[in-house]
């Protein structure tokens, strides 16, 4: 075997000492290097291909240079947040872990794997209405890290990226009432057995209160989520029960979906008879059906960005740990063919 390169032969190549290569490697403060040394330096370890020992340079700095990314694989969600959070590593030489949660897997290994130094943080997209006191008392007293995408919302114990929903839904309303002047419906879409999050509860309200400062009355139609081929009859039915011309906006993308494919099975124009908008593209789907739907754009990969980045402030001590302050983001609006004028 070739023998492994060290920070030594990189100091003996470039005939400096090895504090220096140290503080050009780890960036010391406190020592000064000067440019023609550290070009040397810098020069020295591309001959010898030297790799930074990770381990070593983990013992001496106590970190990781890895974030743990926490969340449901499956969940089209989880992996836009991944992509955020892949983005501010790769740009600031940190790795990522995939923690997925599931039944053989354990929340709290996440803080074995912190107090092992084999993760600096976590990011994790927890489910808003799963708000586990235990888990926050571990978190703080431990002093780990600990971003929240989407949960822990109003908790201040907890740092949470989230999404202004009631400022999404008026603005979706606003743009169904000026484009087609009829009274919007609201579709809210839920998952038998499991309760609505804060996101669903705050676009709810919000119908309700934009419809009573228009003086309209509230329209709201509660379906329960499943596949088309267990639904079509349910959906074509409902379709069937609508006088057109009909504006609705629905909280998932997906309930948009099913309206628009049960009225084009009987004839109904969608833009024209049926004006249709989705509050929501997580599936990604909205902008490859025909007509493309119109919706509210929830930026969950920007969301991952900013929770790593948020995480990255924590590590390198640009933020102290006792702030866990609201990160906020806001939605976009992109206009599509399923609603007409």
């Amino acid at each position: 075997m070739a023998k492994r390169v060290t920070s030594f032969d990189v100091a003996k190549r470039a005939g400096v000492s090895r504090s220096v290569v140290s503080a050009v490697l780890n960036g010391t403060q406190g020592i000064g290097v000067s440019a023609e040394k550290r070009t040397a330096v810098l020069d020295a370890i591309r001959e010898l291909n030297y790799q930074v020992d990770a381990q070593a340079r983990g013992m001496k700095t106590g970190r990781s240079q890895c974030l743990a990314a926490y969340g449901n694989v499956s969940n089209p969600l989880f992996l836009q947040v991944l992509e955020g959070m892949q983005e501010v590593c790769a740009a600031n030489g940190y790795h990522l872990l995939l923690y997925a949660s599931g039944p053989l897997t354990e929340q709290k290994g996440l803080l074995d794997l912190y107090l092992q130094r084999r993760i600096d943080g976590i990011v994790a997209l927890d489910r808003p209405h799963n708000i586990s006191e235990e888990w926050v008392a571990l978190i703080n007293q431990h002093n780990m890290p600990y971003v929240s995408v989407e949960g822990y919302p109003d908790h201040n114990r907890i740092a949470s990226v989230l999404m202004d929903y009631g400022d999404s839904i008026r603005r979706a309303l606003d743009y169904l009432w000026e484009q087609t002047g009829l009274p919007p419906a609201y579709l809210e879409m839920f998952h038998e057995h499991v309760p609505l999050g804060w996101g669903d509860r705050e676009r709810n309200q919000t119908y309700l209160q934009w419809c009573e400062d228009k003086g309209l009355q509230p329209q709201v139609y509660a379906a329960a989520d499943g596949p088309w081929e267990m639904r079509s009859d349910y959906w074509k039915q409902w379709i069937q029960e609508r006088t057109t011309p009909f504006a609705i906006l629905s909280n998932w993308s997906r309930g948009a979906v099913y309206i628009c494919r049960a009225a084009q099975l009987q004839g109904i124009q969608i833009g024209v008879d049926i004006h249709v908008m989705a509050a929501d593209n997580t599936e990604r789907i909205n902008q490859h059906l025909f007509p493309a739907i119109t919706s509210i754009e929830i930026p969950y990969r920007e969301m991952g960005r900013l929770a790593a980045l948020r995480l990255l402030e924590y590590i390198d001590g640009q933020r102290t740990y006792e702030d866990k302050s609201t990160i906020s983001v806001s939605s976009q609006l992109v206009v599509r063919q399923s609603v007409g004028s």
